[in-house]
């Protein structure tokens, strides 16, 4: 969907003028209102039934806080402190200083980066929720400080959105959002808005699907719960935070209401991810009134101020150095404005104050749709003499014994040719071919370097390395991080007969119940997890009992979460413990909440312990899933990155 080019329509971009400061703040007023009103509201499951709330369920002065907004402070600090060039692995290290929350994608991306993992691979491995809500609810920001510019805004979004979501419709929903939200700054026309925030989004993707699905239904003269049931037949899932639904619901919002309030409530009433639904549309309704277009009684009961959750650790640090968050919505309108100065500078959009642009320059060009199409696995690095790409070839997996690839593609940057050697270096244990790589690139000229690894027989949780570059006639030579992880060893026996009822079948013991640890009797073969999902499907290869065993090595003694979420009756032993058990067939959602009743706390003792798992299927139902985890059991639910799951025990443990 693109403009018609002639004749071609110019909008005036003044960041001094009251216009831009009026949808600034608008923007956030509306987001905190519909943060407010949907927060009571959000559920883990995605739900048949609509809503039917037409006022704030619960209210307080400031509105209740929400990650969709409070996050975005930390960006606001991020990009103040380093700068209009603000990249991925920049807000990676604010990701590690400023956020406590720990649940879904959020939890798993910061556990890869402790283990010293980059974006996008820190937003894509071992990561089930890349297609949820976490980063789309981040997108105003990003148009805020690139109003009128949304290929600008879209690209600092999909930076932030690397960080959790790579490869996932997490990432096209933060496209989305920030494109309709910067493009807003200049044209309010609600269709038009929605087309350009599709260019930005790839044409097979799911989010693209869900928009249409409500387009298509508000065209038909459809009602907004029927456009509702178009978007959940165009992309169904359970989980209430799947971004493709909530932002087709949020387009329903969008098209549907008549007023800013009805607008809110239409979209918080089709339910799944109501708060952060709710905050979207509540923000696109901001920046297209103003401040001066929004109904009093929806934002005045919120005040001026801005809630957030420090104080029982969800974010950290906001108030500490010399550079702390805003105090209240005048000063992030005033700290955004200086921002937008500077990025839209930085961008040559600006001269002085003020720019010009045309309708053409609103819609994605092949820069944005090049985005789509990078690789979740390829991390680069840009230094002075060389720009290199690491390609992890699909991740950062390596199995014990295995050969694996690795493609390293350099790009000289400058205006002579560069010679040199590139060699890769990994732990004395690991087989490197070709050990070096002689390297001669012109000026701008590229070339893809090919690497043949052979893990040994155990490699740990993480296993750092670098991939060196000396070269001829330059001051230094250049380095850069190579990062692989450990595969977790399990152990699954043989597939026992078993009653076709499910608690019989958990209670009926078979032999490998008998003994303990490796000693267990019957027949065992090892699988390799390369996550936390588990691959007993491909070892029930005909109905009744299997038992999956695995083996945590712990630096202390400490109580932990077993993150458990199966979808098969299951009973699972923690050094012969019994800890947990479902008796039901059951969809997974694997974070630290969702297995209620099934995750559970344990006590792990110093060194290896022993989680032995019993699980029945019976060959109708989807195949077997199984995550495990292992996660704080405080309140904020850290993965245990220090625990150690890459081996087994010796025989005689």
């Amino acid at each position: 969907m693109t403009p018609d080019p002639t004749p071609q329509t110019d909008f005036f971009i003044d960041l001094d003028s009251a216009d831009y400061h009026d949808r600034v703040y608008g923007c956030w007023q509306g987001k905190n209102a519909g943060g407010t009103l949907g927060t009571p509201l959000e559920r883990g499951w995605g739900q048949d039934e609509v809503f039917d709330v037409w006022w704030y369920p619960e209210l307080r002065e400031g509105g209740l806080p929400n990650d969709d907004l409070e996050m975005q402070l930390i960006w606001l600090k991020a990009l103040e402190e380093v700068g209009p060039d603000l990249r991925a692995r920049d807000l990676a290290r604010y990701w590690l200083d400023h956020v406590g929350y720990n649940f879904d994608e959020y939890g798993l991306s910061k556990q890869n980066l402790r283990w010293g993992l980059e974006p996008p691979v820190s937003g894509h491995h071992n990561n089930w929720f890349i297609d949820c809500m976490g980063s789309p609810i981040r997108s105003e920001i990003w148009a805020c400080v690139a109003p009128g510019a949304p290929r600008i805004a879209a690209r600092y979004a999909y930076q932030d959105a690397i960080c959790d979501h790579a490869g996932g419709e997490g990432v096209y929903g933060e496209l989305f959002n920030a494109a309709l939200e910067s493009a807003a700054f200049v044209v309010q026309d609600i269709r038009l808005l929605i087309d350009i925030a599709l260019s930005y989004v790839p044409r097979d993707c799911r989010v693209r699907d869900a928009v249409m699905a409500a387009v298509q239904a508000h065209e038909a003269g459809k009602s907004w719960q029927q456009a509702r049931q178009a978007v959940l037949r165009a992309t169904p899932h359970y989980n209430a935070q799947y971004a493709p639904i909530n932002t087709g619901f949020q387009v329903i919002g969008l098209l549907y209401g008549k007023d800013f309030g009805e607008s809110l409530c239409i979209t918080v009433n089709c339910g799944y991810d109501t708060d952060s639904s709710g905050a979207a549309i509540g923000s696109y309704l901001g920046v297209i009134l103003g401040r001066s277009g929004l109904p009093p009684a929806w934002i005045e009961p919120l005040g001026n101020g801005i809630a957030t959750n420090e104080d029982w650790g969800g974010v950290k640090n906001l108030h500490a150095g010399a550079n702390p968050i805003p105090n209240d919505l005048d000063d992030l309108v005033m700290r955004i404005w200086t921002m937008a100065t500077r990025v839209l500078t930085r961008h040559g959009v600006l001269t002085g104050s003020s720019g010009t642009v045309n309708l053409a320059d609103l819609y994605a060009d092949d820069g944005i749709r090049a985005l789509h199409e990078a690789s979740p696995t390829v991390v680069g690095f840009e230094s002075a003499d060389l720009r290199v790409e690491i390609d992890y070839h699909g991740g950062p997996v390596a199995v014990p014994g295995a050969a694996r690839g690795l493609t390293t593609t350099l790009t000289n940057p400058r205006l002579e040719p560069v010679t040199g050697e590139v060699s890769l270096h990994i732990d004395t244990t690991w087989t490197v071919r070709p050990p070096h790589q002689a390297l001669t690139l012109g000026p701008g000229e590229s070339v893809s370097l090919q690497w043949e690894l052979v893990a040994p027989d155990h490699v740990p949780m993480t296993q750092p390395g670098r991939l060196e570059c000396h070269l001829n006639a330059r001051p230094r030579s250049v380095s850069w991080p190579v990062v692989f992880v450990g595969a977790y060893p399990t152990r699954a026996s043989e597939v026992f007969d078993a009653p076709g009822d499910p608690r019989a079948a958990l209670d009926a013991p078979c032999p490998p119940e008998d003994g303990v640890g490796l000693a267990r009797p019957g027949r065992w073969a090892t699988r390799y997890a390369h996550g936390h999902a588990q691959p007993v499907a491909e070892s029930f290869e005909r109905p009744g009992i299997l038992y999956w065993q695995t083996f945590v090595t712990s630096p202390d003694e400490r109580t932990v979460w077993m993150v458990l979420d199966p979808s098969c009756p299951l009973r699972c032993w923690v050094n012969g413990t019994e800890c947990a058990r479902n008796d039901e067939f059951r969809r997974i959602r694997p974070n630290q909440h969702a297995a209620d009743g099934i995750g559970c706390e344990v006590r792990l003792h110093t060194g290896v312990n022993e989680v032995f798992v019993k699980l029945y299927h019976d060959g109708r139902t989807a195949p077997a899933e199984l995550h495990l985890a292992f996660t704080g059991a405080d309140p904020l639910h850290a993965y245990q990155h220090d625990l150690d799951r890459t081996q087994f025990p010796s025989p005689s443990v």
